[in-house]
């Protein structure tokens, strides 16, 4: 997760998406700590904002590739691995 978010930081235009997540997990951690920015979320916020400021896509776009789901591609894949 550590690196994740550093990455997105450094090479992306900007990051609203992890610093909303990261100021949820500040707020989640102080009830219970375990309550983390696990590895999934932090790659999922990193792709939103990696699509959104990369300017490929207009925000509507984004908006629209968002809400039809494309990125639970990468979790379904990652998971396959493990059951194959």
């Amino acid at each position: 997760v550590v690196i994740i978010k550093e990455y997105a930081k450094k090479h992306f235009k900007s990051t609203p998406t992890l610093d909303f997540a990261l100021e949820v997990e500040q707020l989640t951690t102080r009830k219970r700590a375990n309550l983390i920015l696990n590895v999934d979320g932090c790659i999922a916020v990193a792709f939103v904002d990696m699509i959104r400021s990369c300017g490929a896509f207009s925000r509507e776009e984004c908006d629209d590739l968002m809400s039809f789901g494309c990125l639970n591609g990468l979790f379904v894949l990652g998971r396959s691995i493990g059951f194959i």
